[in-house]
């Protein structure tokens, strides 16, 4: 079985003579070598009323966004 053909890359051949991942960075980016940093969020708070727990969804902690979804729900 023949190994990617980017250097030190010891997984198999996909396509093009490159392994899964350099051959996805060569559709996307056009670079089989482009590697590109993953965002971090930001942790911000709950927008409920006296809610320490941080925001997932909306502004929201699980939580209340859950209830804040089961009230759009309800009043249709």
């Amino acid at each position: 079985m023949e190994n990617c053909s980017i250097e030190n890359c010891l997984k198999p051949l996909k396509a093009k003579g490159l392994c899964s991942m350099h051959h996805q960075r060569l559709l996307r980016h056009g670079d089989p070598y482009m590697v590109r940093p993953r965002r971090v969020r930001k942790v911000t708070m709950c927008n409920w009323v006296n809610c320490t727990n941080p925001a997932i969804t909306k502004g929201l902690c699980p939580k209340h966004y859950y209830i804040y979804r089961v009230r759009q729900t309800s009043h249709m």
